[in-house]
């Protein structure tokens, strides 16, 4: 290796030294663990126009430890590792990952590697972490609906409402007669509608109700007539129909 010998004042060498404790305090100041170079490697770095001087190993620290040892693991193909890790602390910290509920598995992984493959694309990965991944993501993945549970955000709160009001009125249907139990039927079939466009119900519980109901009574299950003759006649029928007496009670026989 070929050698430069420099004359220099004592201006120009003490000026040098001020830069290069300057260098090393503000060094220390933002890490104080940093390896700071020597005073000829600092020379050397002005002498090379890099403002920047660093040893080998300050780099290596830099690398392994402190806020670069993240980078060091994304280098090394523990991205995945780190995905997975902010995915599992969210949930205990009250976060969720949620997937659409009417999603099918082959949805799921179709999803999952479609993500994992933009996320390492746009990262500049190696294609070789795609797979892993994908099956991460899918694994710390949850139904919408588990998610609203757990939560308990306010359609879960809507939906258990429903659940909760449709019990009463059916056990109301059950113990109604007459117009009030025609009435409460109505309700019923209205919260039944609501209960499966939330969710809270599926389709084929509700045909079960209703199919129970029918069953235990058929009577309300008729449709009757609603027009206008049909009412006049019913009025007549309530304005000059008999009035049921009360049968009176017998006297004792006198002897």
């Amino acid at each position: 290796m070929r050698q430069i010998t420099l004359s220099l004042r004592d201006e120009t060498i003490a000026a040098l030294h001020r830069d290069f404790e300057s260098f090393t305090r503000l060094s220390l100041k933002i890490d104080p663990q940093f390896i700071t170079p020597s005073f000829e490697d600092f020379l050397r770095a002005k002498l090379l126009d890099n403002p920047t001087p660093l040893t080998e190993q300050a780099v290596q620290r830099m690398l392994t430890h402190g806020q670069y040892a993240w980078a060091k693991r994304a280098l090394d193909k523990e991205f995945p590792d780190v995905v997975e890790i902010l995915i599992r602390q969210a949930a205990e910290h009250g976060f969720s990952f949620a997937i659409r509920s009417d999603w099918t598995a082959d949805d799921l992984i179709k999803q999952s590697r479609a993500w994992a493959t933009a996320i390492v694309t746009e990262a500049n990965g190696d294609a070789s972490q795609i797979d892993v991944l994908a099956s991460q993501i899918k694994s710390a993945a949850m139904d919408i609906r588990e998610v609203e549970e757990k939560m308990q955000t306010p359609a879960w709160r809507l939906a258990d409402s429903l659940r909760q009001r449709v019990y009463e009125t059916k056990i109301a249907v059950e113990h109604s007669v007459g117009s009030t139990a025609r009435e409460k039927l109505g309700e019923l079939r209205c919260l039944l509608r609501l209960g499966i466009f939330h969710g809270s119900i599926q389709k084929q519980e509700a045909q079960q109700v209703l199919e129970y109901l029918r069953s235990l009574k058929p009577e309300l299950f008729v449709e009757e007539p609603y027009d206008g003759f049909t009412r006049f006649a019913n009025w007549l029928r309530s304005v000059f129909a008999p009035v049921a007496k009360a049968p009176r009670a017998s006297r004792p026989a006198q002897r």
